[in-house]
């Protein structure tokens, strides 16, 4: 650092306003003292001071001008308020080179010292409230559970896995019997090869689902239940269709059943109730395949007059239903020689009452029976 001049020397440095281009140009460092080797002496002549700065040199004002500097001292003062930062320039500009010298200097004192990147720094703890850490406590205990809850679902997933291979894997779990029950119609041969279940198979590498859709495919069956008696025993349940009815089909027939299934095509007459009038294409007379909705729907009203019949003890005496129009439904008593028009079949444990007395009373005549209107009942006998 510069070191200070003694207080009671005084270092003038004029500066003239028509050399200042050539002082700065000649400006040397400030460390260096300014030398001349042949200084000239100095005159009054040399310079005006009224046209010059002196840096350092306080001037007095003259009191007989002191009125006249203080009017100038207020004007400028005017303008330098007008002029604002662009006055501020100018004044700026007209620095010295000493006081670019002295600004260096204290810059020189003032400046920080660098900051050193490899000194470590110290941590600044922050006073935790109560209220706070208690917080911290609590979102940590809940973190805890979850990760335990968690835990406890992997491992037992992982148990489950383990359990579910042993099962898959084992011997003890393959198949060495299947039982058939329910079955009346179908032999228990069919429906363990309908099954499509094989000995030595694992008892747990087959669907439920997939084995009752299987054995489904044979129309007779209406329902199948499958249970697995561990550790190697297959049961199968079924519940069969039977036939209800018959329907003429070239010279066989079509057996179906009170839903209206189609379950067989067979040349052999099972005596049942012939269906007439219905609306079902032959083409789709097929095994498997169920008869027209409004076929369906009208054989609602015929089972119910055969429920009927069964507990009149007339049913046997019955050869065939006509369905062709569901607001007159005709009954047709071949052996007896009669038919029987019974409406909407509405009312009809009525109807089918007057139809058994008529029955007893008619025997042995042929004729016609009218019991569509239940207010004018009678018998008409063919001629």
């Amino acid at each position: 650092m510069f070191k200070k001049k003694k207080s009671n020397e005084l270092d003038f440095y004029y500066l003239s306003r028509d050399n200042k281009d050539k002082r700065v140009q000649k400006k040397k460092h400030p460390k260096k003292k300014m030398k001349k080797k042949n200084p000239e002496p100095m005159n009054d002549n040399m310079f005006n001071i009224d046209n010059e700065i002196v840096i350092g040199v306080t001037v007095l004002p003259d009191k007989k001008k002191g009125n006249q500097n203080n009017k100038q001292v207020k004007n400028k003062k005017g303008q330098a308020k007008k002029k604002g930062k662009n006055t501020k320039n100018k004044n700026n500009r007209q620095q010295t080179n000493f006081d670019i010298y002295d600004d260096r200097i204290n810059n020189n004192y003032n400046r920080k010292k660098p900051n050193n990147p490899n000194k470590k720094k110290r941590k600044q703890y922050k006073k935790i409230s109560p209220e706070e850490e208690r917080k911290r406590r609590i979102r940590k205990e809940k973190r805890l559970k979850i990760i335990k809850a968690i835990l406890k679902i992997i491992l037992f997933i992982a148990i489950i896995a383990g359990i579910a291979a042993f099962l898959l894997v084992s011997p003890v779990f393959n198949i060495n019997e299947i039982s058939v029950s329910g079955n009346n119609k179908i032999q228990a041969t069919e429906i363990e090869s309908l099954s499509q279940l094989n000995i030595e198979q694992n008892i747990f590498r087959f669907s439920k689902e997939t084995v009752k859709n299987n054995i489904k495919q044979n129309a007779y069956i209406d329902s199948v239940e499958i249970k697995r008696k561990l550790p190697n025993k297959i049961e199968i349940n079924v519940t069969e269709r039977t036939p209800a009815y018959q329907i003429k089909f070239g010279n066989a027939f079509a057996y179906i059943d009170e839903k209206g299934n189609i379950l067989e095509i067979n040349e052999e007459d099972l005596k049942l109730p012939l269906i007439t009038g219905y609306k079902t294409q032959v083409e789709d007379f097929k095994a498997g395949n169920m008869m027209q909705e409004e076929d369906v729907t009208k054989l609602d009203t015929v089972n119910s007059i055969i429920r009927v019949s069964k507990s009149n003890e007339i049913y046997d005496m019955i050869t065939s239903i006509d369905i062709t129009n569901d607001e007159e439904y005709k009954v047709e008593f071949k052996g007896e020689g009669k038919t029987a028009y019974l409406g909407d079949a509405s009312n009809i444990n009525d109807r089918i009452l007057l139809l058994k007395e008529i029955l007893l009373k008619e025997k042995g005549n042929q004729g016609e029976i009218f019991i569509n209107d239940l207010n004018k009942v009678f018998f008409r006998e063919k001629v």
